[in-house]
């Protein structure tokens, strides 16, 4: 009786640690397939987004060197035809809105994944939080900024993003479609005021604001995050911005 019972208790104890290992496995293998499903999204998520924003963020920093190095927006628009100005006021506008529209594109993704140990994504979010303080007012705690010149509050730069996004949320808006919202439709035109308001002091600014260096320098960052080998846009076409002197 005594063996029958010892047999009986061993069996059981085997069938439980038997049902705990393979309840165990299920919850491990269920964990690392959820990470797998979670790191798949991300990938996709950065593959398919990647470019565009890389494109916007060069495009805006060209812009921004553009107007500091070789003074575009007093050749153009203070001294420029009708023509030239109309364009160098809404393309500042669009390449603007454009990283900002991709930015809110990649924002909305982004909250419903897991960015877990994913070292990329998460410094990519970093970058996007320094862009995003040189553009609000006081431009972060280390960076103070006197002028008003090119201030987007942290809520304004969201709210130009989603302005910025097609009706599926997948893309952003071309410029001639920008350039006929902006002529046609106040609302979306009463978002970009103080900016157009900004490009127009601009223009006739001899000594453009630290604001514009610090985040030409800020975007240049993130390039060279997204294109490390410089396979998109090679090391002659990332110059910086000289930084003034230490004021």
């Amino acid at each position: 009786m005594n063996t029958e019972l010892t047999v009986a208790s061993l069996s059981g104890a085997v069938a439980l640690a038997s049902a705990w290992f393979t309840a165990r496995s299920g919850r491990r293998q269920a964990l690392l397939a959820h990470e797998l499903e979670n790191r798949t999204a991300q990938q996709d998520l950065m593959g398919r987004h990647r470019d565009p924003l890389l494109w916007a963020a060069y495009d805006l920093q060209s812009r921004l060197y553009n107007i500091v190095d070789r003074r575009f927006l007093h050749l153009y628009l203070h001294d420029g035809s009708d023509r030239q100005r109309a364009y160098a006021r809404r393309s500042t506008l669009h390449v603007l809105g454009d990283y900002l529209g991709r930015v809110e594109i990649l924002r909305r993704g982004i909250q419903f994944l897991d960015l877990g140990d994913s070292t990329l994504n998460r410094r990519i979010v970093g970058h996007f939080t320094a862009i995003s303080n040189v553009l609000n007012n006081d431009g972060g705690s280390n960076l103070r900024f006197t002028d008003e010149h090119f201030v987007i509050f942290r809520s304004d730069q969201r709210a130009i993003g989603e302005l910025m996004l097609t009706d599926d949320g997948t893309s952003c808006l071309g410029y001639v479609e920008f350039c006929r919202k902006l002529e046609e439709d106040p609302d979306f035109t009463e978002w970009f005021a103080p900016l157009t308001e900004s490009i127009e002091e601009l223009a006739r600014t001899e000594q453009p604001p630290y604001r514009l260096i610090a985040l030409q320098h800020a975007l240049m960052d993130l390039i060279d995050l997204l294109d490390p080998r410089a396979e998109r846009f090679p090391d002659h076409r990332r110059t910086r911005l000289p930084r003034p002197p230490e004021r």
